[in-house]
Order: C-alpha cells, then structure tokens, then sequence
C-alpha cells in the first residue's frame, strides 16, 4: 500500500504540475460541451417528435420543449461517456515521457509489482477523470438550469456521478493499454487526435444507431463504449422521457430508446443497467490484466 501511494501521488503532482496539461484538459471538456450542446444537440429534435406527430391531444408547444429537454440529455450523457477518454490520454502522456527519459524503466525495475505499477497509474488517470467528469456534469447542470429544463433529482445525480466513476476507470484502463504499447511522445500526441473521434462515434453519441444499417451496430456493439453511453442515458432521460411518452402505447417508447441507443440488445436480449455496468467494469479488469502482461514484457525487451 505505501509503494502504491508514493507512485499515486508522484503521478498526479507531475499531472497537476503541468500547468498547460490541465488547462488544456479543461478547455478540452468545455470544448467538446460547446460542441455537442450548441451545434449537435438538435440533429435529432424532429425524428422523435414524429413519434407524437398526429397524436390528438397533445400539446405542440409542450412537445418541443420536452423534446428538446430529452435531445440535451441524451447529448451530455454523451459528454459524460467520451470526457474520461480525453483526460485519460492528456495523463497518460506523463508516462510515454517517464518511458522517453527512462524514468519509466527505473520504476520497473524497483522490487514493486507490475499490478501495483498498474493500478497506481490507472487510479491516477481514474481519479482525475472523475474530478473532470463531475466538474462537466456540474457545468451541464447550470447549462440546463439556465434554458429552463428540469434538474435532475438528487437520487438521479448519485447514480450519474457513480457511473462517472465506472467510465473513468474502464477509459483508464483502456487508455494505459495503449498507452504500454507506445512508445512515441509524438505518436500519442496524434493518437489524441482521433481518440475523442473514434470514442464519439463506437458510442453512439455523434449518431444514434437506428440510423446505421445492422453491420455496422454489430460492430459498435463489440466495443465497450456504447455501454457506457446507454447506462448514462438510462439514468438521465427517465423522467423527462416518462412525462413525454404518457398516453402512448409502450412500445413507442421502447421503440425509440433502441433507435437512441438508450437501450441496448444483446443476442436479441435488452440489457439491463446492471448488466451494462457488469460489461464495463469486466473490460476494465481484462484491459488492467493485459497492461500488467504488456509491461513485464516490454521490460524484458528494454533491458
């Protein structure tokens, strides 16, 4: 436990020492909300108000509004899915540059156990993830406030806040993965590129995936990713969706929860909550393994 905490704390004072590191991390989120709330966020306004279209008895005006409330929801439970990975690669950094000026190797070859080296840069990346995540949630909160929409309650925002914390460690534990596999500060730097482009669209958050034809979902499906993002929106849609959905037949509301990715199948299954958390936090475990195997060989290969 002391080794995993001297590790823990040299990793994110280097973190938080970098000044540009964490400016940019948080000017990334901030980005990324701007994004998706400002320019994104009504791409899906009129597929779900056919839902209702023709409908005697409801109220169009309410229905915009509703549907609007529900459009900014399932896009900052988007937020929230694909943030962790952002900051994961802006910390992980730190470890291709300890890997670059050998600091890595003098690490390695101290007597401290390959899962302790493993877990303690995994917290790190965790820890900070969850503190960016919540400061975006904080954010979308006042965001919301401040367009009339209603807040989440109470019991809503723990359950947010805990799945923040089972994002932030499967991203974490991806992100080391690839992050033991390089070894190029400038190869990392263009991972970053991509990183947030690729998580958005495996996540289902840039599209909804009853647009895409049946191959392609399969595929997404193989990731973890859209896991992540239907749990979060599962949690974040339910009220406002129960007040939009009253008086319709279930199954348009089933209907358009898959079409949103708000709901997933799985072998003609649909999931439940846990068993989406089930799935993220397996991955995580399998990705802390495999970085675990990756450094006691790359070590090997090192000397």
């Amino acid at each position: 436990m002391r080794q995993f905490m001297a590790l823990s704390k040299r990793n994110i004072h280097i973190y938080f020492r970098d000044f540009s590191t964490v400016f940019f991390s948080v000017l990334s989120t901030l980005i990324v909300i701007a994004l998706m709330l400002f320019f994104l966020g009504d791409l899906n306004n009129e597929a779900i108000l056919q839902v209702v279209k023709g409908t005697p008895g409801r109220d169009a005006a309410r229905d915009n509004k509703l549907v609007s409330e529900i459009i900014f929801y399932w896009t900052v439970a988007g937020i929230l899915a694909i943030n962790a990975a952002s900051v994961a690669h802006a910390f992980y950094a730190n470890m291709i540059k300890d890997r670059g000026s050998n600091k890595l190797n003098s690490i390695m070859v101290m007597p401290i156990k390959r899962s302790i080296i493993v877990s303690s840069y995994v917290f790190c990346a965790w820890f900070i993830s969850v503190i960016m995540g919540v400061f975006a949630f904080a954010i979308t909160d006042v965001i919301a406030a401040i367009k009339g929409y209603a807040i989440l309650s109470a019991a809503d925002h723990l359950k947010v806040i805990a799945l923040i914390f089972v994002n932030a460690f499967v991203y974490s534990a991806i992100l080391l993965f690839l992050a033991t596999v390089n070894k190029s500060e400038n190869g990392w730097g263009a991972f970053g590129i991509v990183i947030g482009t690729v998580a958005g669209f495996f996540g289902g958050i840039y599209l909804a995936i009853g647009g895409l034809n049946d191959t392609i979902v399969k595929v997404i499906k193989c990731f973890p990713f859209i896991y992540a993002t239907s749990a979060f929106r599962s949690v974040m849609l339910k009220d406002v969706e129960d007040v939009f959905f009253t008086g319709l037949p279930s199954e348009a509301r089933s209907t358009t929860d898959l079409a949103m990715g708000t709901k997933l199948t799985l072998f003609e299954n649909e999931l439940s909550q846990p068993a989406e958390i089930g799935i993220l936090v397996m991955v995580g475990l399998v990705f802390m393994v495999l970085c675990s195997v990756v450094l006691t060989y790359s070590k090997r290969k090192d000397r």
